[in-house]
């Protein structure tokens, strides 16, 4: 290991460790929230008679809030700042959450996750552009931190709290409890974000944010990132989306077994995100994209084709590994961009959500004419159609 790789991390001080104890804790919490929900929610949605292609719309719902306001959001962070912003934004699900057991049709849930996804994207991108841009102080060998940790609480605890509640408290307790985590969140942000001026003072039009989003999607290392992460998170929203019905439908397995196929994925996440970025911190960029897209391909076709509970959660092991690699990668290059971290953070997220909303939609929309385990296998078309993309991007003229 070079003197370089090692930047950073032995002479962290107090305060820096302060701020990646605290940073990890908040995003932990909000994984646990977000995973908790994602699965309540399915069950509630089963329980009040939601088709498969139904819930993919439900799903869908969530993310399709978030892109509508995903990268507004970073512009008026940049204007606000992060503390503020994200205080306000946890209101909005706290308040949804208490409604949402009085939800009686699939319309009114899908309505409902709208709503939340209307306010997520300001936590979301307070949190990724604060990440960001203490990376550089803090080393990029922790560039996996923030997302081990949300990736912990999401596809980890959050699911197995759900798996060890649903069966035996009301649903609408769950959702209570779900309020009152976005509510402590809330609560705890005001006094962990800085409150300095954020220095966007540029007015906030469409014209002024569609410009300034252009100029950074020049840059290679941007558009590429965002295509990758594009990608990764339409190919994750598929698994996590269908998983359980996939399970259920598979003679021996439950729906539960979904739930511990789930948390197979998220464990791998989580232990690849905490010890890969010192691993890959000198790894070619192309070389890690290529294991990506080679893990990924094992993955679907794993998940596509097998009916034994050990080689599903084998493939999402995989599926994980893929998704790991790219984001340390990402993650890395854009640290190093001098632009606003906040509008970087829009766009990255912005990226993140519309893969979110592509991959529930069209995994069901591929249900209504096949088996849901195949639509593993039919995507995978599409995720090597996503590569031949990257490359395209990556021979055209390189810009700062």
């Amino acid at each position: 290991m070079t003197a370089q790789a090692n930047t950073a991390a032995p002479g962290l001080e107090a305060r820096d460790w302060q701020f990646l104890g605290g940073f990890t804790t908040l995003a932990l919490i909000s994984g646990i929230t977000i995973g908790l929900s994602k699965v309540v929610t399915q069950f509630f949605a089963l329980k009040i008679g939601a088709t498969p292609f139904q819930i993919g719309l439900i799903v869908a719902m969530e993310s399709i809030g978030m892109v509508l306001v995903t990268v507004p959001a970073g512009f008026i962070i940049a204007r606000f700042g992060a503390r503020r912003v994200y205080a306000i934004a946890s209101l909005g699900p706290l308040l949804v959450n208490l409604a949402l057991p009085f939800a009686s049709t699939w319309i009114a849930l899908a309505g409902a996750l709208l709503l939340i996804g209307l306010c997520i994207p300001f936590r979301i991108v307070s949190m990724n552009s604060t990440f960001l841009a203490n990376l550089p102080r803090v080393g990029v060998s922790k560039a996996g931190w923030y997302r081990a940790a949300l990736t912990g609480g999401l596809s980890l605890l959050g699911p197995a709290l759900a798996n060890l509640l649903v069966p035996h408290i009301a649903y609408g307790w769950n959702f209570v409890l779900i309020a009152s985590l976005f509510g402590l969140m809330g609560f705890g942000s005001l006094f962990f974000f800085g409150d300095e001026a954020p220095p966007e003072k540029a007015a906030l039009t469409p014209g002024h944010i569609l410009t300034t989003a252009r100029n950074l999607l020049r840059n290679r290392d941007v558009s590429e990132s965002c295509l990758l992460e594009f990608t990764s998170s339409a190919t994750g929203s598929l698994f996590s989306a269908f998983i359980i019905v996939t399970a259920g439908t598979i003679a021996g397995l439950t729906r539960a077994d979904g739930v511990s196929i789930m948390l197979f994925q998220g464990a791998t996440a989580v232990t690849m995100l905490f010890t890969g970025g010192g691993l890959t911190r000198g790894l070619d960029k192309w070389h890690g994209y290529a294991i990506g897209l080679i893990s990924a391909t094992v993955a679907l076709f794993l998940l596509g084709t097998v009916d034994s509970f050990w080689l599903l959660g084998v493939g999402a092991i995989f599926l994980s590994i893929g998704s790991a690699i790219v984001h340390l990668i990402n993650m890395r290059l854009l640290s190093r961009h001098p632009g606003e971290k906040s509008q970087i953070s829009g766009l990255y997220n912005l990226a993140s959500m519309s893969g979110s909303v592509f991959g529930a939609i069209t995994g069901g929309l591929m249900t209504r004419f096949t088996a849901v385990q195949h639509i593993y296998l039919l995507w995978l078309p599409l995720l090597w159609l996503a590569a031949a993309g990257l490359f395209v991007i990556s021979r055209k003229p390189v810009t700062s």
